[in-house]
């Protein structure tokens, strides 16, 4: 049996596909088997397909007779997979060569971890560097992280097969869309997860990929997800207080003194509970800076901007406490804040 399952689903993905496959196919790991599940492709991706196994032997072709979706795909895939490990890739995604021998030493040499997400590099459709994110996040973080997004990009997860020693984990089937953020977070219920600081994929982000074309519909889902990670992890008056900056957050509001009042008010309760929770002082400010790049994006990006005087003199007010991480984390990624004011309100 490999020790690792390569894990991708394919929908007429014909024009990355071939990087894709040489990323794989130059791994300086090779003990593993790339199983691709074709969900019904009408372009020249099953072509591409045929001629990659042909000259690789450790790719497996599964191929469904109509589109069912990736989540569904990626669950025939893992019924499949006889890894003992599963690593995710997506057909317009690129692997760097010690992407798996990374994780996969990792994971052998802390058998507590059920899973490992990676750095990354955004890209464009043309290959052109978007930004890198390297920043480490121990359990802790991961855990806190989940009330509003994943770890880590999809492609970058790396995950016990059988995390409770038995029985495979799934895609719960219901999210066509998030489908990412709810498993690590069924994942984490059996063990730690972390996110190692090494690039190890390059994360294409581009017109036809499913986070822009669903953008909404996902913005929901993640939603949905990351209350019940907040109702699970915080006391019921925190998660509460929470409403108004999940409901900015997911494109559910728009801006306007009073709820940004409000969901001020529920940041500076989950800072104040998760102060007293901080494992260290360092976890403790980490806090702080995420909680304003979070009151940042629900403001400026997904809640409609400061679109008049009075809702920018009350953000000023309202959010002055946070002004000073906020700053921080514009200046350590300007290229982010930037887009963030010229997208507004254009998912």
């Amino acid at each position: 049996m490999p020790a690792v399952t390569v894990l991708m689903g394919v929908h007429n993905g014909e024009q990355f596909l071939r990087a894709t496959l040489a990323s794989i196919a130059a791994q300086t790991f090779t003990d593993y088997e790339f199983l691709i599940v074709d969900d019904a492709s009408s372009d020249g991706s099953p072509a591409i397909l045929v001629d990659a196994a042909g000259t690789d032997p450790r790719i497996r072709i599964l191929t469904n007779k109509t589109n069912i979706g990736l989540t569904r795909s990626l669950n025939r895939g893992l019924d499949e997979a006889r890894g003992d490990y599963i690593a995710r890739i997506d057909a317009d995604d690129v692997c760097l060569p010690q992407r798996l021998a990374v994780q996969h030493d990792f994971m052998e040499s802390h058998p507590a971890e059920v899973g490992v997400t990676s750095g990354f590099e955004m890209i464009d459709g043309h290959g052109r560097s978007m930004r890198t994110v390297t920043e480490p996040l121990d359990d802790w973080q991961v855990r806190w992280l989940l009330g509003w997004n994943p770890p880590a990009p999809h492609p970058t997860f790396f995950f016990r097969r059988c995390p409770d020693g038995k029985a495979p984990i799934r895609y719960d089937e219901q999210f066509r869309t998030a489908q990412d953020f709810d498993l690590w977070g069924r994942l984490a219920t059996y063990g730690p997860t972390r996110r190692l600081p090494q690039t190890l994929i390059q994360y294409r982000r581009h017109e036809g990929a499913i986070t822009h074309a669903k953008r909404h519909e996902q913005a929901q889902n993640c939603a949905a997800i990351g209350q019940a990670h907040l109702a699970a992890r915080l006391p019921i008056d925190v998660a509460t207080k929470l409403e108004p900056l999940v409901a900015l957050f997911s494109y559910n509001a728009e801006a306007n003194p009073e709820i940004l009042r409000t969901a001020v008010a529920g940041a500076d309760a989950m800072i104040l509970h998760d102060g007293r929770a901080a494992p260290t002082d360092a976890h403790r400010r980490w806090v702080k800076q995420m909680t304003a790049g979070l009151l940042a994006d629900a403001v400026l990006s997904r809640g409609g901007g400061l679109s008049s005087p009075t809702i920018t003199a009350a953000f000023a007010w309202y959010a002055r406490g946070h002004l000073l991480y906020l700053a921080r984390a514009v200046a350590s990624d300007p290229g982010t804040a930037i887009k963030s004011l010229r997208n507004r309100k254009s998912g």
